[in-house]
């Protein structure tokens, strides 16, 4: 009971990339589909399901034609005796699409069953969970293609969705996602819109749903549809600029017996940023941690092509530890807040660099 509690409790946290306060998630409402227990003969809920939504409130982004991520999540709850594979898939609303850039990928994020570590960020890497004695393969982040359609169309209950399929070049059969007890996803969608969208749930035509079915072999195999009004507003005639964070390379050498990590935060234009700032989130307590910039963070301007570079600092530690860098702006509106944030693990002293192509690691 104490594993579904704090499952319970997890669920009702935003996740995946923690954004500077001016970035915000907004979330739809949870739902849930059972699991059969054989075992005790009753029908818990099995999987967790929400989507949720970047943006700022002021000045209010996104905007049309401004490219936005929204985040469709599940999390295994109760998992039933044979197990279970996720047919996913989503349905933008009207006047809404999928971003097709490499700037903004989708960006796909796993937890292992045993619920005690992070988020895992995946692209063409396998991941192969064995906690509890399960062996389940994770691979390929599926990217859009250029075009008018840039996903396989599947067939859902009430209409047509788009398929974000597995890729196992092992198994190019295995399209569903294994998905064991206390395990869970989460696919980070780019869109721009060329409408204005209220982000008022009851209004149907501004809803971002998600289209989920749990093929369980327990004689329920459930759909779930977790929605979301989006929010767009109008395009602002305030002069805009993209901000956008990466990898500082190469980094400087921390202190004897301590682990940095550096990120560089730019301004891309085409404007000059206002109240910029450069930091990192979700940095472990306990660890002695301290954060050094140059220029100082926050900057009150920073001109079009600058650049805050950040180094966290911290004790070297077991185990491993997710943070991410981030970026935003107090006043000018961005124009891109698909590359606001850059995450990263450091574990033991090294720093794992997750990019497009896999994991590289770097000895510091």
């Amino acid at each position: 009971m104490s594993r579904l509690i704090r499952l319970l409790a997890a669920l009702t946290v935003l996740f995946a990339m923690p954004l500077a306060a001016q970035v915000q998630w907004r979330a739809g409402p949870l739902v849930y589909t059972p699991a059969y227990d054989f075992t005790l003969g009753y029908t818990p809920n099995g999987t967790g399901y929400f989507v949720s939504q970047a943006y700022i409130p002021s000045p209010p982004q996104p905007t049309v034609n401004q490219p936005f991520y929204v985040s469709l999540r599940m999390e295994g709850i109760a998992s039933p005796s044979v197990g279970r594979l996720m047919t996913v898939g989503f349905v933008p609303p009207s006047g809404a699409s999928v971003y097709v850039n490499a700037s903004a990928p989708v960006r796909c994020f796993y937890r292992a069953m045993s619920g005690t570590g992070g988020w895992i960020e995946f692209t063409n890497t396998v991941i192969t969970d064995i906690s509890f004695g399960a062996n389940l393969r994770i691979t390929g982040c599926p990217q859009p293609a250029a075009g008018a359609n840039p996903y396989t169309i599947i067939p859902v209950p009430g209409g047509n969705a788009y398929q974000l399929d597995r890729r196992d070049p092992n198994n190019p059969g295995a399209t569903a996602w294994p998905l064991g007890s206390q395990a869970g996803y989460e696919f980070l969608i780019p869109l721009v819109a060329n409408r204005t969208m209220s982000g008022n749930n009851g209004i149907e035509a501004d809803r971002f749903y998600g289209t989920v079915r749990s093929v369980q072999g327990d004689g329920l195999d459930p759909w779930a549809f977790p929605y979301l009004g989006l929010l767009v507003s109008a395009t602002s005639p305030t002069p805009s600029t993209d901000l956008q964070v990466s990898q500082q390379l190469p980094p400087p050498p921390p202190p004897p017996g301590r682990v940095s990590y550096t990120i560089r935060c730019a301004n891309n234009g085409p404007n000059a940023a206002s109240n910029v700032s450069c930091s990192f989130a979700d940095v472990p307590s306990g660890l002695n941690a301290s954060t050094v910039c140059s220029p100082t963070s926050p900057q009150t301007t920073l001109a079009a092509g600058s650049a805050i570079v950040c180094s966290v600092i911290l004790d070297k530690y077991l185990g491993f530890r997710t943070m991410s860098g981030v970026v935003a702006s107090g006043a000018t509106p961005d124009s891109n807040l698909a590359n606001n944030t850059f995450p990263f693990t450091l574990y033991g002293g090294l720093a794992e660099v997750i990019l497009q192509n896999g994991f590289e690691t770097l000895d510091f």
